[in-house]
């Protein structure tokens, strides 16, 4: 059995989530929509084709604030047609703290909800 193809048990939350995504490859740009989101990675319906393994620079829209979080490098780890999931490499401690804080008051309200 492949490495790819080996069933892993998740050790965190995927919150969904609606939120505006710009993706850069060698020479294209992409946008598209951010459907969940956790600390290693994230789901995206975007408008350009992208392939397992292609590294891309992000800038991700939070409904939280109008600055962007800028995401210095992420892998693609699968793909069917045009959504595809990532996993997070590169991104700069203030983001991740800013991502972890949105996620934490998402989960939050998702729990007190439920």
């Amino acid at each position: 059995m492949s490495h790819a193809n080996k069933f892993v048990i998740r050790t965190y939350h995927r919150i969904p989530v609606r939120c505006v995504v710009y993706y850069l490859g060698g020479d294209f740009l992409g946008k598209g929509t951010v459907m969940n989101l956790c600390r290693n990675g994230f789901r995206v319906l975007g408008d350009h084709q992208v392939v397992p393994g292609m590294q891309l620079v992000v800038r991700l829209t939070l409904p939280d604030k109008e600055e962007p979080v800028e995401i210095q490098r992420v892998v693609v780890r699968w793909v069917r047609g045009l959504l595809f999931g990532v996993k997070i490499v590169t991104m700069r401690p203030e983001e991740e703290d800013r991502v972890g804080t949105f996620l934490s008051s998402r989960l939050r309200a998702y729990c007190a909800s439920s």
